[in-house]
């Protein structure tokens, strides 16, 4: 089997911008490393189930939403303008763009593998690198 060259450069991207990435706010360890951890991969599946799952999932039903602008679908073009607005409150808006982009590639990955497993394991790898590298990197 080839291995998926997409993949690979979505899964190492974020290690790329390691230095650039704001840090958790420091309230993410009140319960520990561990569950830190736990925080972070439970809100990339929860996320991920909505978005992914419940969201793109359900536009995708719909002929018109399959229609591909730029080469991603509107379902996905829609769903990650959603999945950016839903961070805006937690976090500054300068990081929306970001936040559109990630999901813009999970959504590529939902459509690409038909299904949530690939994107609910990058989600949980992004929410891991933002959680140990930021630390690291300073």
């Amino acid at each position: 089997m080839r291995p998926d060259y997409r993949l690979i450069a979505a899964a190492v991207a974020p290690l790329l911008l390691g230095p650039w990435l704001p840090p958790w706010d420091e309230s993410i360890f009140a319960w520990g490393l561990s569950g830190a951890i736990v925080f972070c991969a439970s809100v990339a599946v929860l996320e991920e189930v909505i978005f992914r799952g419940g969201i793109q999932g359900g536009l995708l039903r719909k002929a018109f939403f399959g229609i591909k602008l730029l080469g991603l679908s509107r379902a996905n073009w829609l769903t990650s303008a959603l999945f950016a607005a839903a961070h805006v409150w937690q976090h500054p808006f300068a990081l929306v763009p970001g936040y559109f982009a990630v999901s813009l590639v999970l959504g590529y990955f939902r459509e690409r593998y038909k299904g949530i497993t690939v994107p609910v394991v990058l989600h949980v790898w992004y929410n891991l690198v933002l959680l140990f590298l930021p630390g690291l990197a300073g």
